[in-house]
């Protein structure tokens, strides 16, 4: 009885094993192969434990979290374009990434840009920051 625990505990340490080295390596391809190395499986038995633990396979995790990172760098990276920040999130190609990220959120990525800008206060501090400054007049108060 206590093999299955022990089973299961060591399939969870692997996977999270996994889970590290994609984090680390989210922008870099991913292949079956070395994600299955990582966890020390072999790549069939490594994509039936993925699911069956996570409910996602392998690809579509890591598209989620490419697509997550990458829905949490547009509004803030204003100054670079959608592309770039698909090519840093692991997107090889801005077509697949703006298909996918339409999918997953329900509007293109230049839309979420610009709607999460204006729900946030990014907006105004970047009119702000574009504002004069006036410099406060020293106050002394006389000594009566």
């Amino acid at each position: 009885m206590n093999k299955p625990l022990k089973t299961n505990s060591e399939y969870v340490a692997r996977l999270n094993k996994t889970f590290d080295f994609i984090e680390r390596n989210l922008e870099k391809p991913l292949t079956l192969e070395a994600l299955a190395e990582v966890a020390n499986f072999s790549k069939y038995h490594f994509n039936r434990i993925f699911r069956a633990m996570t409910g996602e396979t392998p690809f579509q995790f890591i598209l989620r979290l490419r697509l997550e990172k990458a829905a949490s760098l547009i509004p803030i990276h204003n100054g670079e374009s959608i592309s770039e920040v698909a090519f840093k999130c692991g997107f090889s190609d801005i077509s697949i990434f703006s298909r996918n990220f339409k999918k997953h959120f329900g509007v293109p990525p230049s839309q979420y840009r610009e709607e999460k800008r204006q729900c946030s206060n990014l907006s105004q501090l970047d009119s702000n920051i574009h504002q004069p400054q006036d410099k406060p007049e020293p106050y002394f108060c006389p000594d009566s």
